[in-house]
Formats: structure tokens, C-alpha cells, sequence
């Protein structure tokens, strides 16, 4: 059954989804990240595979007690094995890889879908059936099933986007997810970009597990493709609030609306007092977050939330203002897998 909301009203408080906890199969998974990561940055060294996988259980249990998300304690995770093994981007081939499978399956698919902004965010929305998890051409292969009709959005609230385009938009901060996804994203940025005073497209500022940063831009050619782009300065999944950099925060005050890509944003962003309207677009992946939700498996969502006044300073979390680990995104020196 097709939901819509009035919109949620802000990140506390508010009607709609509360903030996520994590729970025990979240600690699963994020161990289960631990161990293919390891292995990934250091496949002949078992014994260091094992050292990291057993501080991974440590930060988990830690982050539980800090009531920490799981992105957060993804990101803690995979900055640990990147200073323990000197990769800087594990998933480098991963990502070069999931984004040739990407672009194929977009150059199929792109036929199907007309202009109108229903169609292009059906179209982005698919591009998130992306799965660090899965092999990349497995995870496209299964696409073309969905597209008849369109994407059946589970909670539809595209209509207030059509309104807030409609009313003139000035600032629009779309934030990008896994890496693949990009191509899927352009019609829709630019179709935003069309109707809005400026569209700034964000990437992340260094390696998460398949998340687009710069790198991927300039490999791929598109670095071009997009008018402006940004970054959160910081590394990881979704957005990482103790690291990001004062130059996405100020970009974050000025923003009318953002539009938010995959779980991992939606994860971050959902308990965070914003200023700006979010658009949240994502695939439901996982258990929890399904029942969090109360939603199907494999479900759609596009669902809105209302801005609202933010006043004094930028809004640090307990746990913010004394992060312990340094968010470097710097690349120099690096090795690779």
C-alpha cells in the first residue's frame, strides 16, 4: 500500500519516523563489514586480519554504549584498517568496477524512462538497488523487473518536490550515495538544476566503502558533467557530523532543500535539526530498518521532511565536539590492495 505524509516536521519531536537505533543484527553486520574489509586490505596477512576484526568487535560494543549509528561506527571501523594497513580506499576496484556495470545498465535502461521528475526519480531510485554487499552486474542484472510503471514508490511524497520546484527554489544540495549511482542521479540533477537558482552536487570528501567521491568523477570522466560539486570534507558513510568540514556546514545553512541518497544519509540526517527541506530517496536494504520503518522489504521511499529554524551556532552532538579519531581524507602515499 502506497503511503504519503503532510512531511515531517523536523528531526525531534516530529510525526513520522524517529531516530534510528541500531540493534543486535546491526553489530552483526557491521562485523561481517569488518572481516571483508580486512580481507580486502590485507589479503596475505592473517594475522593482521585477525587483530583488526577483533578491535572492530571492540569499537562496536564501545559505540553501543555512545549510542553511536551504524554508520558512524562503519566509518570508525574502516578509518582503523586504513591506518593499520596504509590502504587508503580498499574498494578502489570495486567501485571502477560497480561503475562499469552502472554505466551499461543505465545506457539500457535510460530508453525507458521520459523526462518528467516522477520518471527521473524512479530512475535515481533504482540506481540505489546498488549492494556493497553483491556483486555489481548481479545487483543491475535484477532491475529491469521494477520498471514497469515505474518505481512503486512504498511512501510517495515526490509531490512536495514538484511543489518546492514549483515555488522557486534557491539553494538544492543533492547528496550523492554509492558510486555507481551517479549516472542514475544525473537526469535528476539536472532536471533540479533546470528549475532551482543553484544545484550543488555533494560527494563524499575520501573513501567510504563504495561511496562516489572526486576520485570517481574525474575517472569516470564527469567531473565536468555537474556544475558545481562539493564534499562533506570528511570520509565514511552517510555524513559523518563530528568530521565534516566547516565549509559543507556553512553550504548546509544556506540550503533550501537537500536531497538525500541511500540509508546511510537517511540514517544520519533523519535525527539532525536542519534548516533546509530533505527529499530522502532510498531502497529499504535491511531488517532493521524495515521495521523501523514498518515497511516491505525491498521497498521504495521518497519521503519528506520540513525544515525549520535553526538559531545560534551549528548543532554539535554529545558525542560530536570530542571525536577521538582524525578524519584525514588526504590520499597521499597510498597503497592499494
Amino acid at each position: 500500500m502506497k503511503t504519503r505524509s503532510p512531511g515531517l516536521k523536523g528531526a525531534r519531536g516530529a510525526a513520522g519516523p524517529g531516530p534510528f537505533q541500531p540493534d543486535a543484527r546491526c553489530a552483526e553486520c557491521l562485523m561481517k563489514l569488518s572481516r571483508d574489509v580486512s580481507a580486502t586490505a590485507a589479503p596475505n596477512d592473517h594475522t593482521l586480519q585477525e587483530a583488526m576484526v577483533f578491535k572492530a568487535r571492540r569499537f562496536i560494543r564501545e559505540a553501543r554504549d555512545a549510542g553511536l549509528s551504524s554508520p558512524e561506527t562503519a566509518n570508525r571501523i574502516l578509518r582503523m584498517i586504513r591506518e593499520r594497513t596504509g590502504v587508503h580506499d580498499p574498494f578502489r576496484s570495486f567501485k571502477r568496477l560497480e561503475m562499469r556495470h552502472a554505466r551499461e545498465a543505465y545506457s539500457r535502461l535510460r530508453p525507458r524512462f521520459d523526462g518528467n521528475l516522477r520518471s527521473l526519480a524512479s530512475l535515481a531510485a533504482l540506481g540505489n538497488s546498488l549492494d556493497f554487499f553483491r556483486d555489481p552486474k548481479e545487483a543491475f542484472d535484477e532491475l529491469p523487473p521494477h520498471l514497469e510503471g515505474g518505481v512503486p514508490f512504498h511512501h510517495d511524497d515526490l509531490d512536495r518536490l514538484e511543489e518546492a520546484l514549483g515555488e522557486g527554489l534557491g539553494l538544492v544540495l543533492y547528496l550523492t550515495d554509492n558510486a555507481g549511482e551517479i549516472f542514475f542521479d544525473r537526469p535528476l540533477y539536472e532536471e533540479i538544476r533546470r528549475r532551482a537558482k543553484r544545484t550543488v552536487l555533494v560527494v563524499k570528501g575520501g573513501p567510504g566503502l563504495n561511496d562516489l567521491t572526486r576520485d570517481e568523477l574525474e575517472a569516470e570522466g564527469l567531473a565536468g558533467a555537474f556544475q558545481e560539486v562539493a564534499d562533506t570534507g570528511t570520509d565514511g558513510a552517510g555524513v559523518d557530523w563530528r568530521c565534516a568540514s566547516d565549509a559543507f556546514h556553512r553550504l548546509l545553512a544556506r540550503a533550501d532543500l537537500v536531497l538525500s541518497k541511500g540509508m546511510a544519509n537517511f540514517e544520519t540526517l533523519l535525527d539532525r535539526d536542519l534548516q533546509a527541506a530533505v527529499l530522502y530517496l532510498f531502497k529499504v536494504k535491511c531488517e532493521p530498518i524495515r521495521e523501523h520503518l514498518n515497511a516491505p522489504a525491498e521497498s521504495y521511499w521518497a519521503l519528506w521532511r520540513d525544515g525549520h529554524k535553526v538559531t545560534g551556532d551549528r548543532e554539535t552532538s554529545p558525542h560530536e565536539a570530542s571525536a577521538p579519531e582524525c578524519c584525514s581524507t588526504a590520499g597521499q602515499g597510498e597503497k592499494t590492495p
